[in-house]
């Protein structure tokens, strides 16, 4: 998950808990609001009734209730309980009715008015004393209108809770979006700088900001950078003139001292160490050479587009010319369906040669066994899968066989230098790809690079 897509989770996060934390103490007021108001007008009611039943003249009974239908109304499923005597036989009955819990005629007992609610009916219960009388009046009421009042403020916080987040979300998207729009624009433009436009830059905003810190930075990182690879192409430059010159001129006169007539053995010998060697180090040096050129910015080596496929069956042609009895084979049955899929951005002749090292290697190290070559791609990159019947590499080195001069310890009598396979890593790394390598003692070995394609 990108940081800006957490940005905007984290926002609509934090915006849910307070919606959702308001919401229900909204929904929490409005119900003890309602519900207050509907246990006033019970207790107004119940009064009435409990007045009623205390008045001895009974004539003036009737008075309390037309004043209850006339100003008051009754309640929805309203019902009332006259107790005169708690003990009697008649309370016990009511209370075994109504099931209420023993702390609700406890409240009555200090003479507070007692409120209980279950499932959608509301009791009230008060103790009205009118001189040395006194009567318990339990009353029961349903609160239609309050319960559908609550029932559509839910509705209505639901809906609007989940509307609001659709909202905080988008609003949350465009907001990380636009904060972080500099830093994507940071990240397109480093990512077209490469070995081939070193020179390129950033260009800072005015606003002194962190941003504009970042950009400097890496302008900073970039100017370090371009002058390591102009100290380093310059070297490599030069050394390709300044060594060669003497090696030639050594192997020359070590060529002019061997026609000499009549020298003596050891001086015939001593020549030919000094040619020999002479040869070895000029190799080493062209070698190594190479190795340096796969770090140059690519002014004097062009890109181009170019097929996989094409480009293997070059190999194949420079192996043959090296080692006419080679085994290697291609095998063209894993061809992807979509051609596009081979076509590479690289270098050819730095491809040309890595993969020419990775072949002939193969055929060294497997005494010309055969050399079986597939290509196919997935979904990113273009693979090339070599793999060779040789001598393989030991377990505890196959980690260490990209490194420069390294050789492994069973090829002690194969000739090598430990530069090919180092080279072939740096120009498959140069065109952001990699290599995997599988290999058992003398069994074989498999190497699977992986190229993206175009």
């Amino acid at each position: 998950m990108t940081i800006q897509n957490k940005i905007a989770l984290i926002f609509t996060v934090l915006s849910a808990g307070i919606i959702l934390a308001l919401s229900i103490y909204i929904y929490i007021f409005a119900s003890e609001s309602i519900s207050g108001s509907f246990y006033h007008r019970l207790e107004v009611r119940a009064g009435i009734v409990g007045h009623a039943a205390l008045e001895e003249n009974k004539s003036k009974t009737s008075v309390y209730y037309d004043f209850k239908e006339k100003h008051l109304g009754d309640l929805p499923f309203e019902n009332h309980h006259v107790i005169h005597n708690v003990n009697s036989a008649r309370a016990r009955n009511i209370k075994a009715r109504l099931h209420l819990p023993e702390s609700f005629y406890s409240q009555i007992s200090f003479d507070t008015p007692a409120r209980f609610f279950r499932r959608d009916t509301s009791y009230v219960g008060m103790k009205i004393a009118k001189g040395d009388k006194n009567v318990l009046v339990l009353s029961t009421a349903v609160d239609v209108f309050g319960l559908a009042e609550m029932e559509n403020l839910k509705n209505l916080l639901v809906t609007g809770f989940l509307i609001s987040m659709f909202f905080v979300f988008t609003f949350g998207k465009l907001f990380s979006a636009q904060i972080f729009r500099p830093i994507r624009l940071i990240i397109r433009n480093v990512k077209g700088i490469n070995a081939h436009n070193l020179h390129q830059r950033l260009v800072p905003n005015d606003s002194n900001d962190d941003i504009s810190d970042l950009s400097q930075t890496f302008n900073d990182m970039l100017d370090r950078l371009e002058i390591t690879f102009e100290v380093q192409n310059n070297f490599v430059s030069n050394a390709s003139h300044e060594l060669k010159t003497p090696l030639t001129v050594i192997s020359g006169e070590a060529q002019i001292g061997l026609s000499i007539p009549g020298l003596p053995q050891n001086a015939i010998d001593s020549f030919n160490t000094i040619y020999r060697e002479s040869e070895r180090l000029e190799h080493l040096t062209n070698s190594m050479l190479s190795l340096a050129q796969t770090g140059f910015d690519g002014k004097k080596e062009q890109w181009e587009e170019l097929r996989i496929d094409e480009l293997i069956l070059d190999v194949k042609e420079a192996v043959d010319k090296i080692i006419p009895s080679n085994n290697v084979a291609i095998n063209f049955d894993h061809l992807p369906d979509d051609d596009q899929k081979l076509i590479l951005n690289g270098n050819k002749t730095l491809l040309k040669a890595a993969f020419s090292n990775i072949v002939l290697n193969s055929c060294k190290y497997s005494d010309n066994k055969p050399v079986n070559v597939i290509i196919r791609a997935d979904q990113t990159y273009a693979i090339v899968e070599i793999t060779d019947e040789g001598i393989g590499i030991p377990d505890r080195e196959i980690n260490q066989i990209f490194v420069l001069f390294f050789r492994a310890s069973n090829t002690e009598n194969y000739k090598g230098y430990g530069i090919g396979l180092p080279l072939a890593h740096n120009i498959i790394r140069m065109h952001q790809g990699k290599v995997d390598v599988h290999s058992r003692v003398d069994e074989g070995t498999r190497f699977v690079t992986y190229l993206p394609f175009k």
